[in-house]
């Protein structure tokens, strides 16, 4: 390249201080938004604060109305929450009882099932025994050591049997 071809000097000196003029506006115009921002945001953080300590002065004002009910609820809470404890705790030792006494009657029934078997299939095996009375036989009379007149007696019937 020729010394002829390249711009004098002069203007390339104009063009790197044209330049550097443009890159100060940049920078100075980023430094101005990053400002603006940053203010903004402080705004914003105040304003937040302000609102936290509005509702921080509502909730003790609450707080202090309505202390004593809130002691006294969470005291009913706590006593209810005893309470239910201690029935929960009966209610397992109820059913753990109730289960056995149910064990036991499952027994019971299965015995009583298996001695009626037993008696049905005797029964069905052999031949069917007399029937018994189901009334009480009548004491026997002893004798007076005074005569008295004698009723009639009527003669007992044996009780008639069900086919």
């Amino acid at each position: 390249m020729n010394e002829a071809d390249l711009p004098p000097p002069l203007y390339r000196q104009e063009r790197l201080e044209v330049a550097n003029g443009h890159l100060r506006l940049v920078v100075i115009a980023v430094l101005i938004v990053m400002l603006a921002g940053f203010a903004l945001l402080g705004i914003q953080f105040r304003q937040l604060n302000a609102r936290i300590d509005q509702l921080a002065t509502k909730v003790n004002g609450i707080e202090a109305t309505f202390g004593v009910k809130f002691d006294e609820t969470s005291a009913n809470l706590a006593t209810t929450n005893t309470k239910l404890d201690a029935l929960s705790g009966r209610f397992a030792a109820e059913f753990k009882s109730l289960g056995a006494e149910i064990k036991a009657m499952e027994a019971q029934m299965t015995t009583s099932t298996n001695a009626i078997a037993k008696s049905i299939a005797a029964l069905r095996a052999g031949p069917l025994p007399a029937p018994t009375s189901l009334q009480p036989s009548p004491a026997p009379v002893q004798p007076s050591s005074t005569p008295t007149s004698k009723p009639a007696s009527t003669p007992l019937q044996p009780p008639k049997t069900r086919p």
